[in-house]
């Protein structure tokens, strides 16, 4: 589709970005969920043996209609009070529910426990015991009002909003409580710690890939001794209903052999979203669809459990509604991981224009690496290039660079959690496997580059003069680029990327309200159905596109406290909402 083409959304209204308050939010939002959901697994990383996921975790062509329910079997395979479909944040909920005395089912259609989630790096919150612990105070009333500012005015589901926004503590508590050590997490400094916890002692030498594989895995001990059953490479392929109402899910399971399982008391789509099938994204993300270069949620994150829900009869909410940041290059594969080194060098600190030569803003702080997406997908393409030269090696590593923009080198502790099937454990290979591919370009002279960018030579050449003088002078930054970072570019080979947005999540899905029941299209919950995390849709406000974070609390906590909450809701022990004094102040 031509740039003209696309239909252009204008921003919400909200609070100055270099405010405190936004500031907070929007480290809640981006540390949460693309250190992250955000940070998510690539096109052979489905597992974590690094094979590629069967055919049937992949998208194809046809997989963006409703998947309509089944009748009930003449006979059930298994009975339970509650399943969950999905073992990232659907853990919280199966786990939950277990404690609560439920018999509980929990689908995973992959070989392992996580899914999307297991890839992030902290839990986005505020107010934890492991963070008043330690001295931070508590600005879950900052987190919510950032989440709120940036609703489309009169049209946020404000209840639903501060539920989870004030439930997000507790969540975190509660997993504490059970024996996983938290602390402050230390990505984004100070305000990243009043912001966020990840599992103690898991951030070694700026490493965040896959920081919370030690929570999911946690979970899956604990709901094995709490006596829930988990079935994995189990891949759910209808609901099924009685009249209007959800009674329990068709699955295939590791044999191949078809099963139907029984719920009393509810079904919890906790299966993702829809980053991976392209087929959905055109049709109910389409700003993803024409400006987002590549995705880095996993193959897992192919949308079923939407599918699923809207042949339910559910309402669709959220449309247009994702979260992304920089990194996408041109000709990767579409599942691609954020952490591989051609990636990682093409956020580096560099001097970067666009089309017409003007230049482009720099962003090096963690809590604005979604700006920095919305900055490339507004430039004309949706894209930006990058210019450095041989000194790249040289220069890279002494950039002071927070979460997925730190470099991954072998000498990282736990670096092993990482397989190396998923990516090499150096950002140099994958630089220069990138280089070698033709994605990052490579050229003796300035005016070849530009060819090769499929630039006017003049654009490249008298941008990298300017530069050069600019640096010359020793600013104290330049473009947003502090200035211990700045250095000339003057010596081949000359290297060039374009560069545009990497989107870590969708939040177009399910309707829900704030006990997270999905809502139908006429209204009215429908029964027995429950939705969590990425599977949801609505709570962003309508078409909260182009790499805006809008979802409350980041990804990873949201899908974690999405699905605490559905827990207690089915169970009968969800406490009744009141709506906070921050709140009745403000009002």
């Amino acid at each position: 589709m031509e740039e003209s083409n696309i239909k252009e959304k204008a921003l919400e209204g909200g609070v100055s970005r270099r405010s405190f308050l936004t500031g907070a939010a929007a480290v809640a939002a981006i540390v949460g969920a693309g250190a992250l959901t955000g940070c998510g697994q690539g096109k052979t990383r489905d597992e974590d043996s690094g094979a590629l996921p069967d055919s049937g975790t992949i998208a194809t062509a046809s997989e963006a209609d409703n998947i309509e329910p089944v009748s009930a079997p003449s006979s059930w395979d298994g009975d339970y009070d509650i399943i969950v479909v999905g073992s990232g944040g659907g853990l919280f909920a199966a786990v939950h529910a277990c404690e609560l005395g439920a018999k509980v089912l929990c689908i995973e259609k992959s070989a392992s426990v996580g899914g999307a989630s297991k890839e992030s790096s902290i839990f986005a919150v505020s107010g934890t015991k492991a963070q008043l612990d330690a001295g931070l105070p508590d600005i879950t009333a900052l987190m919510v009002q950032g989440s709120l500012a940036k609703q489309t005015a009169g049209a946020a589901r404000t209840q639903s909003i501060v539920r989870v926004g004030t439930t997000a503590a507790r969540t975190m508590d509660w997993i504490s409580d059970l024996g996983l050590e938290l602390e402050p997490t230390t990505t984004g400094g100070p305000q990243g710690g009043m912001t966020g916890v990840s599992p103690k002692g898991k951030e070694l030498d700026g490493l965040a890939a896959r920081t919370n594989i030690y929570a999911f895995t946690f979970l899956q001990d604990k709901l094995a001794e709490l006596g829930g059953e988990l079935m994995l490479n189990t891949k759910v392929t209808a609901l099924v209903n009685d009249g209007d109402a959800i009674i329990g899910v068709q699955a295939d399971d590791a044999d191949g052999q078809v099963r139907h399982y029984r719920a009393s008391k509810g079904v919890l789509l906790a299966s993702g979203g829809m980053c991976a099938n392209r087929d959905m994204l055109q049709r109910y993300v389409p700003s993803a669809y024409y400006r987002v270069k590549c995705s880095s949620a996993g193959t897992q994150d192919s949308g079923e459990g939407i599918r699923m829900g809207l042949g339910a009869g559910a309402q669709l909410g959220g449309f247009d509604s994702y979260q992304a940041f920089d990194g996408g290059l041109n000709d990767l594969p579409w599942d691609y991981y954020l952490y591989n080194g051609d990636i990682q060098l093409a956020r580096q600190g560099w001097l970067t224009f666009d089309v017409s030569g003007q230049r482009v803003t720099y962003y090096p702080d963690v809590a604005n690496y979604a700006l920095q997406g919305h900055t490339l997908q507004s430039c004309p393409g949706a894209q930006a290039f990058r210019v450095f030269d041989s000194h790249y090696e040289e220069y890279a590593p002494t950039f002071d660079q927070q979460c997925c923009r730190h470099l991954i080198v072998p000498t990282m502790p736990d670096i092993d959690r990482i397989p190396e099937a998923m990516m090499e454990h150096d950002w140099k290979l994958g630089a220069k496997r990138g280089i070698a591919e033709g994605r990052i370009k490579q050229a003796d002279t300035l005016e070849e580059l530009a060819d090769l960018l499929g630039l006017e030579r003049s654009i490249v050449v008298d941008n990298v003069a300017q530069w050069n003088e600019q640096v010359a002078a020793s600013p104290e930054s330049l473009d947003g680029i502090p200035g211990a970072w700045l250095h000339p570019i003057q010596d081949p080979p000359y290297y060039g990327v374009a560069v545009g947005s990497v989107m870590f999540s969708t939040q177009t899905g399910l309707l829900t309200n704030d006990e997270m029941q999905v809502i139908s299209e006429s209204g009215a919950p429908i029964s027995g159905l429950y939705a969590s995390g990425s599977t949801i849709g609505g709570l962003c406000g309508p078409d909260s596109s182009y790499a805006i974070c809008k979802q409350p609390q980041g990804g990873v906590a949201f899908a974690a406290t999405t699905s605490f909450i559905a827990a207690e809701a089915m169970m009968g022990e969800l406490p009744a909402f009141t709506m906070p004094e921050f709140m009745t102040q403000q009002a």
